[in-house]
């Protein structure tokens, strides 16, 4: 249960936000002011935030000396003050920690906090103004009192480079939402010194090379290009048309046009070696069987499926060069055995079919899983949370995945056919919040299964950056190119062979 404290907390920041959406302006602290006499705090006074993420602890106190003058207050964590200790870690600064001072009085007379390294944990917390230990309640303090807050941890100002696609995701969604809140992220070496804390030989004029005082500029990481969604490769001729050539072709490009990209492989190159960087491809275009096997997840989800069954799955999905084979987790180690060294994923469900298991057995799932050897996840949105308009349980719960998943793939499976449009948008919207990749329309066990309509409302409203897979009821090539057209970027079936044949199949699917 919430402490008064937090309640409040979140109060005034959401009053804040509020105010600052009205003025149509980011969010401006307001000056940090001494607890006990509420005075302005002394500008220039600076604070040290140490927490419990040892392992870099050496780098990080012979960084602090250049931001942060002698006497200066130190705080750290618990943990890092009962195995380091004040003789390691204290030398030099005022140490503060939860054993001689609350966390409420930590922070009087304090306008700036510098925080070398956070946990993703403690990244998380504070996003989500939860203080649940005295690192954490001191960040909520100073959130609150507004000041200003100075985080220097490499691994989140580049969380492209240490991190998965997926978490490197959620770390910049935390840290834009601590931005909104005033905190400020940037590198030690572009922390200026104020005045009030210069050193004896500054203070002199004596410093004009100092590099604690003056220190080199900061190395700015190399612009990258937004993300986008990355849909399978680009289209192929097939092999049997390969050494097609002009004269060969039959098409009659101006009936069907973008058809040449599938079927004349002399025309498509022509193109390309007069300095084509993109061929398009018709809509009316068909799509190779090679090229439509890569949106598929192979799909065999039957409560009875036996092993000799999913051996044949994966014999299929190699054969193919599907997406993935989609199992039951049960099945997910020896899929993974069967399919190593191929390019076919494993993909698993999670909360299936009914989504109604907690967040805490859902993480527990997926970890579960990707211990085993899946690569994907499709997981059950919890669809009586989101009828019931409690967004923020439905949110947690993907985000719970998300984490566990550590950057694998995460699908959010609606149940489109139980949900109003409305439904529709705002499960997508949460999906999208929570760092899901996927939304994805059916489980296959409900009363329906995915429609064009559904398929076009969810692209719409997730846009071009997150994919879209649609499933349940796909039994023919036709249904499959025609979601394919209209925004889906991964289609489940069990038909998956008949599909990339062109054959009808028959049977109930999954």
């Amino acid at each position: 249960m919430e402490s008064i404290v937090e309640q409040i907390a979140k109060e005034v920041m959401l009053k804040l936000k509020a105010d600052s959406a009205n003025r149509g302006s980011a969010y401006t602290p307001p000056p940090a002011r001494n607890r006990e006499s509420g005075k302005p705090a002394i500008a220039g006074q600076t604070a040290v935030l140490l927490t419990a993420n040892f392992k870099v602890v050496d780098q990080v106190l012979s960084q602090i000396s250049a931001v942060a003058p002698n006497g200066s207050k130190l705080i750290v964590s618990s943990y890092l003050y009962d195995n380091f200790g004040k003789d390691s870690i204290g030398k030099g600064f005022n140490l503060i920690h939860s054993g001689n001072v609350p966390s409420h009085k930590a922070l009087d007379g304090i306008s700036q906090l510098i925080v070398p390294s956070l946990s993703i944990n403690s990244l998380s917390k504070a996003a989500s103004l939860i203080a649940d230990t005295y690192i954490t309640r001191v960040l909520c303090h100073a959130i609150g009192d507004g000041i200003k807050i100075v985080v220097c941890d490499e691994s989140i100002l580049d969380s492209a480079r240490y991190f998965p696609a997926g978490v490197a995701r959620k770390i910049d969604k935390l840290r834009r939402e601590l931005e909104d809140m005033g905190v400020v992220f940037q590198r030690f070496g572009s922390i200026k010194v104020s005045p009030d804390t210069q050193c004896a030989g500054c203070a002199a004029g004596e410093c004009a090379t100092c590099t604690t005082c003056s220190p080199a500029p900061a190395r700015q990481p190399e612009p990258q290009a937004p993300r986008k969604f990355a849909e399978p490769g680009p289209i192929r001729p097939m092999a049997s048309l390969a050494a097609a050539t002009e004269d060969a072709c039959t098409i009659d490009c101006s009936k069907s046009p973008g058809s040449c990209v599938s079927y004349c492989a002399a025309k498509v190159k022509s193109v390309i070696d007069a300095g084509a960087a993109r061929v398009e491809k018709g809509l009316d275009a068909p799509i190779p069987s090679r090229d439509l096997a890569r949106y598929i997840d192979h799909t065999l989800l039957k409560p009875n499926a036996t092993r000799d069954e999913i051996v044949k799955l994966c014999e299929e999905a190699r054969e193919h060069s599907f997406a993935s084979v989609c199992v039951n987790p049960t099945y997910v180690g020896l899929s993974a055995k069967l399919l190593e060294g191929s390019p076919v994923k494993v993909c698993t469900v999670i909360g299936f079919p009914l989504g109604a298991t907690s967040s805490f057995v859902k993480a527990t799932e997926t970890r579960d899983a990707i211990a085993n050897g899946a690569s994907e996840i499709d997981m059950v949105i919890n669809v009586g949370a989101l009828k019931s308009k409690d967004y923020e349980l439905v949110k947690q719960d993907i985000a719970r995945v998300v984490e566990a998943a550590c950057g694998n793939t995460v699908k959010v499976i609606l149940e489109t056919s139980l949900l109003t449009d409305e439904e529709k948008v705002k499960a997508c919207e949460l999906s999208k919040l929570a760092g899901a990749d996927f939304v994805k329309t059916s489980t296959g066990f409900s009363t329906g299964g995915a429609t064009l309509e559904d398929i076009c409302l969810m692209r719409q409203t997730v846009g071009p950056n997150m994919g879209v897979k649609a499933s349940g009821g796909i039994r023919d090539t036709e249904t499959a190119v025609n979601m394919i057209q209209l925004g889906a970027t991964r289609i489940g079936a069990s038909a998956s062979v008949g599909i990339v044949k062109g054959e009808k199949a028959g049977g109930k699917g999954y």
